[in-house]
């Protein structure tokens, strides 16, 4: 068994703690394959970030309702299932649509299957905007304040530049699916780009993995039925505290 390095035992730490909630040391021993000392190095050093919370015998996730993490850890997260979604989310495009595409890592995964596709995008994703330069697709990116965990741009600016547009679809990540609080997001300004785009959209399509489901982070920007969502699968303990009234789409079943 190939011996995993530092940053792939973290991130798979993160995403079973992303499913879980709580996870133990000795399943994680298993899991990665590395001593039980190891393990709780990694942990300390996951806690010193914020991203959980040791306990006794394993860890929780990190009760911050405003804590994301940076791209780069996200994009390594449960890839396989936000590609299935970024997949079928493509289908729906029709050439010379104008499309809004949401800064985050499951839109992320949409863009190498639009090349060809003679549409214009507009983004407030700056690792979104070079990718799509690079694809020679027509891009706008919207100004304002830059994240930089995230490579999102925020802020009022930002919301004043997408009032001006109409989308014919738009394609929004989200970072909590709750059957009661609706889709969340962790940060406020970011919670503001995104409602923005929703209302300037004929069409919307909401990408999350099953891990999202039944979480709740710091800012509600949607109700579950401002747009259609689209998931690898929706966990089987969770199906019936979602209506028929929301549009769902599982992708994997």
């Amino acid at each position: 068994m190939r011996k995993m390095l530092t940053e792939e035992r973290q991130l798979t730490i993160l995403d079973r703690l992303e499913m879980n909630r709580v996870v133990k040391i000795q399943e994680l021993v298993k899991a990665t394959h590395a001593s039980e000392t190891t393990v709780r190095r990694d942990l300390q050093e996951l806690e010193n970030q914020g991203l959980l919370k040791r306990v006794h015998g394993g860890a929780i996730i990190a009760n911050n309702l405003n804590t994301e993490l940076d791209l780069k850890t996200k994009a390594a997260m449960n890839r396989q299932e936000k590609l299935s979604v970024a997949k079928h989310a493509v289908k729906s495009i029709q050439p010379e649509e104008v499309i809004y595409i949401d800064s985050g890592t499951a839109t992320y995964e949409m863009l190498p299957f639009l090349k060809n596709k003679n549409i214009r995008i507009v983004t407030n994703s700056i690792a979104h905007a070079h990718f799509l330069n690079s694809l020679s697709i027509p891009t706008t990116v919207l100004g304002g304040r830059l994240k930089l965990a995230t490579s999102a741009i925020v802020g009022q600016e930002c919301v004043a530049q997408m009032k001006k547009y109409h989308f014919s679809k738009a394609f929004i990540g989200v970072n909590g699916i709750h059957h009661q609080h609706g889709l969340t997001t962790p940060e406020e300004e970011e919670a503001f780009v995104k409602t923005a785009a929703i209302q300037q959209s004929a069409q919307v399509f909401i990408l999350a993995d099953h891990t999202k489901f039944e979480k709740v982070t710091f800012v509600k920007f949607a109700e579950l039925t401002d747009g259609h969502l689209l998931t690898d699968y929706l966990p089987g303990k969770y199906k019936k505290l979602y209506p028929k009234t929301i549009v769902l789409t599982e992708v994997c079943k």
